[in-house]
C-alpha cells in the first residue's frame, strides 16, 4: 500500500518527536509532586480522587444526557470514556470552575480517522496535543471542551443534564479546582 506525502510526513515527524522527547514523563505533574489521579466511575456515578491506591475523596457526578458507551461525536451527549489528563484549569466558567480534560486522546482519534470522522491533519494535530499534554483542537467532529466542572449554581438533580461533561457540586469543584494539578490523569469507565 502506497503511503500518502501527509502521512509519511507524519510518521517521521513522530519519530522525531518521541526521540526528542526521550525519557520525559508524559505527564506534567511528576510523580514527586503528586501521584493524585482522578476516576470516573460512570455507571456508579461516582468521582474518586486517588493518591497512589489511596481514595482521599469521594464525588457524587452527573453525566451527559446519553451516559451510556464513551462519547463518539460532537453534539452525542455522551461522556467520554478512556484515559485523559487535566489539560486546563478555568477559575471562572458558566458552571462556577472548569478543569479541562484532553478529550478527544488519540485512541479516539485512531477510532474517528478509521470511521472517516477526521482527517489525517486533524488525526496529527489530536496525537501532537496529546503527545504535549495540551488541550487538543475541538473544532473537528469528536467535539471537545468536555471537562469536570460546578452545577453552576443549579440544584442537585437526580438526572444527567450535562452535554457531556462531568459536573460536581460547586462546592465540590472548588476543591477539586484547588487540590488538582494540570496533567493529573483522569481515568474515565463505565
Amino acid at each position: 500500500m502506497r503511503l500518502g506525502w501527509t502521512f509519511g510526513c507524519l510518521v517521521v515527524g513522530v519519530v522525531v518527536a518521541v526521540i526528542v522527547m526521550g525519557s520525559r514523563n508524559a505527564c506534567p505533574a511528576s510523580s514527586e509532586e503528586s501521584r493524585l489521579a482522578i476516576y470516573v466511575h460512570k455507571s456508579a456515578r461516582e468521582l474518586l480522587l486517588q493518591d497512589g491506591e489511596r481514595v482521599l475523596r469521594s464525588f457524587p457526578i452527573v453525566l451527559g444526557t446519553d451516559p451510556k458507551g464513551g462519547k463518539l461525536y460532537r453534539g452525542d451527549g455522551r461522556t467520554p470514556e478512556g484515559t485523559y489528563y487535566i489539560g486546563e484549569k478555568r477559575p471562572n466558567s458558566r458552571f462556577r470552575r472548569f478543569l479541562g480534560i484532553s478529550y478527544p486522546n488519540i485512541t479516539d482519534a485512531e477510532r474517528a480517522v478509521q470511521d472517516k470522522l477526521i482527517n489525517d491533519d486533524q488525526w496529527a494535530d489530536i496525537f501532537f496535543a496529546n503527545l504535549n499534554n495540551t488541550m487538543p483542537p475541538a473544532n473537528t467532529s469528536l467535539g471537545g471542551r468536555v471537562g469536570i466542572h460546578g452545577f453552576g449554581g443549579r440544584p442537585e438533580m437526580p438526572i444527567d443534564w450535562t452535554e457531556g461533561c462531568i459536573a460536581v457540586p460547586d462546592g465540590d469543584i472548588d476543591y477539586l479546582y484547588d487540590t488538582v494539578p494540570l496533567g493529573t490523569p483522569v481515568i474515565i469507565t463505565n
